[in-house]
């Protein structure tokens, strides 16, 4: 089988994303805008219902974005082979950089009637936002496939839409949204370059092995307490879809 090449996508949505949230968070930081635009941000949120930012939110969950693969593994494993080697670069910076500076969410600095808080109490590890980081990384990695601008730019909105979220449910800040955010666009591009320069993920044996683990996952998410309930119909869903197309997915390649 003949996975389509990944296609570049142009110099300034490589390197444009990054560097602008990249800066965002610094000038934010620096101006000690951080906890006023958050709760500007957060009221805002408000017009939209609870329900609705907890199924976005939903999206950036690491184990839901694996499942959503499923559905597009036979016509472009390669994304999923990049994206298999993302989530292992991107849990070893995430999960390494949240316990060592361990900061402060908004819970654990605001007061319960200042803002609006969205499914479970998260109070420690805030920076970066794990959710901001997969929603960028997913996007990346789909962006270097389909390398059109208007992809691109619709994928970046997209992910930048499941980022925004995690203030609008009152667990992060935006300095941590933003830099949850740059540092996922460019573990896509790593992603991309390891599956580039290893692509034993396009074998039979290797797609094999990927299916069988999203599979797994997507049998994972049915039982998965994601800290949102009002979204847990999307994560069944979605875990559904996700079973029947990996099921489908091994059968074919099993066939062929």
């Amino acid at each position: 089988m003949n996975a389509p090449a990944f296609r570049l996508p142009s110099p300034a949505w490589r390197l444009g994303p990054p560097l602008a949230m990249g800066l965002a968070a610094l000038l934010i930081h620096l101006a000690g805008w951080n906890q006023p635009l958050f709760l500007w941000l957060n009221r805002l949120g408000t017009a939209l219902p609870a329900g609705f930012w907890s199924a976005v939110t939903l999206l950036g969950d690491t184990l839901v974005a694996l499942v959503l693969l499923l559905p597009f593994a036979r016509r472009w494993p390669q994304v999923v082979w990049a994206l298999l080697l993302a989530a292992v670069t991107g849990s070893l910076f995430v999960h390494g950089l949240k316990p060592a500076l361990d900061l402060p969410r908004p819970p654990a600095v605001l007061e319960p009637d200042q803002f609006r808080l969205v499914g479970h109490v998260l109070r420690g590890r805030s920076f970066p936002s794990g959710h901001a980081f997969t929603a960028f990384t997913l996007a990346g990695v789909w962006a270097m496939t389909l390398g059109r601008g208007g992809a691109v730019a619709a994928l970046w909105c997209a992910a930048a839409l499941v980022a925004l979220s995690r203030v609008m449910v009152g667990v992060h800040w935006p300095v941590d949204v933003l830099a949850g955010g740059a540092a996922g666009w460019l573990n896509a591009w790593l992603g991309v370059a390891l599956a580039r320069r290893w692509p034993w993920g396009l074998t039979r044996a290797g797609r094999a092995l990927a299916l069988v683990l999203l599979t797994a996952c997507a049998l994972a998410l049915f039982f998965h307490d994601g800290g949102y309930p009002a979204a847990r119909w999307l994560a069944w869903a979605l875990a559904g879809l996700g079973l029947a197309s990996g099921l489908r997915a091994l059968w074919s390649l099993w066939r062929e």
